[in-house]
């Protein structure tokens, strides 16, 4: 075992954004910039057993065994019915589908991020500073997954180039101009869906009482694509295992390198448990 470094608050968060001087606001940035690049290149794997990898390959198999079969048996099926419903329905589903807009998760989790840091002070108190830490910490976390699973959606959607449903009639649901960067050759798979599940994810992981609520509105959100009709079936049901999958291995990443979730012998775990919550409270008084 080698000697974890001592922090803040003990055992709560990594060195990361670990600011113990008063500095300007770019020097400031640019050292949690230098402690979290230097967090990152020092990863601490741990070895899964052999049949977990196993069953998650599997897993992973029929997933996809899956998602192509409801596409050859259910795709066409279902893009009727919705094209059928009325057209309030309609109205209320392109509403909801905003939800799983990108570009507002990386605005806001970006401004909490450096706003977070920025606000760590010298002069207050060691455990604030350490709860400004773990919510810049897990700000970022978010903003990485979103990242990171919106350009696995643009590289899939690409490599494919799946007609979306506007053209059934025309090509059929299974015509795919593979390397189109046509937005009407870009089904598959639905990016609002790879937003809303690896929201849910990412979210879950650091408040695991949040994940039905936050699965519901996935759901919903992942359905307005295919009522709308923007998306196939399973060109919705591919983004939810991207998108989930995706926030899974940032996760699994981070925690590598204690940054935002710590490895332990029963899984993963949030370092600064409570940390981030107390910060708020506090405001909040």
């Amino acid at each position: 075992m080698t000697s974890q470094p001592a922090h803040p608050v003990s055992g709560a968060i990594p060195p990361v954004f670990n600011a113990e001087a008063p500095l300007p606001v770019l020097a400031r940035l640019r050292a949690s910039a230098v402690d979290f690049m230097r967090a990152w290149g020092r990863p601490r794997l741990v070895e899964r057993r052999e049949n977990l990898r196993v069953l998650e390959a599997l897993a992973t198999l029929a997933t996809v065994a899956g998602i192509v079969a409801i596409g050859a048996f259910y795709d066409v099926a279902v893009t009727r019915w919705a094209g059928k419903l009325d057209p309030a329905v309609h109205g209320l589903f392109a509403q909801i589908t905003k939800i799983g807009a990108s570009g507002y998760i990386f605005a806001i989790s970006a401004i909490v991020t450096l706003a977070a840091l920025l606000l760590r002070n010298p002069a207050r108190r060691r455990r604030a500073n350490a709860a400004l830490s773990a919510l810049a910490g897990r700000a970022f976390f978010i903003f990485v997954v979103a990242a990171v699973s919106g350009i696995a959606s643009q590289i899939v959607k690409h490599l494919f180039g799946r007609a979306r449903p506007k053209l059934l009639d025309i090509v059929g649901p299974m015509h795919f101009d593979a390397f189109s960067f046509d937005a009407t050759f870009a089904s598959f798979p639905s990016g609002h869906a790879v937003t809303a599940f690896a929201m849910v994810a990412a979210l879950a992981a650091m408040a695991p009482k949040l994940r039905l609520p936050l699965l519901a509105v996935a759901v919903l959100v992942a359905a307005s694509r295919v009522i709308i009709g923007a998306h196939y079936l399973s060109d919705v049901l591919a983004g939810a295992g991207l998108g989930y999958g995706s926030a899974i291995l940032v996760r699994r990443a981070f925690a590598a390198r204690s940054i935002v979730f710590r490895q332990m012998p029963g899984g993963l775990r949030l370092r600064g448990a409570g940390l981030v919550r107390g910060l708020f409270q506090r405001g909040a008084r």
